[in-house]
C-alpha cells in the first residue's frame, strides 16, 4: 500500500483503507452474490484476511468492519432492507 510510504507507526491513512474496503467489500460480492449481505463480520474477516495479512492488527480489524457496514449499506440500497 502506497499509504505505508507516509506513515510511521504502520497504521494506513484513511483514505486507502478507505480504498481497500471498497475493493474488498466488491471482491467479497463479486464471489458470494446477494448472500454476502448474509455473512456475520468474523466470517468477513476471515475472508478478507489473506488479503490484509501485511497491514497492522488495528486495521484490519477496522477494514474487516468497513467491508461489513458496505456489504450491510448495499444490502439497504438492493434489497431494500
Amino acid at each position: 500500500m502506497r499509504g505505508l510510504l507516509f506513515t510511521t507507526n504502520n497504521a494506513l491513512p484513511a483514505q486507502d483503507l478507505d480504498d481497500l474496503a471498497d475493493d474488498l467489500a466488491e471482491r467479497v460480492y463479486r464471489s458470494f452474490g446477494s448472500q454476502a449481505y448474509r455473512l456475520r463480520q468474523r466470517k468477513i474477516h476471515e475472508i478478507v484476511a489473506p488479503y490484509i495479512h501485511d497491514v497492522n492488527d488495528v486495521d484490519q480489524r477496522l477494514v474487516a468492519v468497513m467491508v461489513w457496514d458496505l456489504l450491510q449499506e448495499g444490502a439497504q440500497i438492493e434489497l431494500g432492507v
